[in-house]
């Protein structure tokens, strides 16, 4: 059984990996819009990689905020 000490520590990491991943997603959608200027199939090939890693970041930032429950 974690103690109290080990719970405040996780809850802490916890928050410290949402506030990545909240970062990261920000600087995603802001790269999302400097690609706008790219040519068109280096354009497309980029943004496609980008839905894919928002949507990992959008995963794994629900998964935290459900433990946080």
């Amino acid at each position: 059984m974690a103690t109290g000490r080990e719970r405040g520590f996780n809850r802490y990491m916890a928050e410290s990996q949402l506030s990545e991943l909240q970062n990261m997603r920000v600087l995603l959608e802001e790269t999302r819009g400097l690609s706008r200027n790219l040519a068109y199939h280096r354009r497309a090939r980029l943004e496609a990689k980008l839905g894919d890693v928002l949507d990992e970041v959008d995963r794994q930032i629900e998964e935290l905020l459900a433990t946080r429950d």
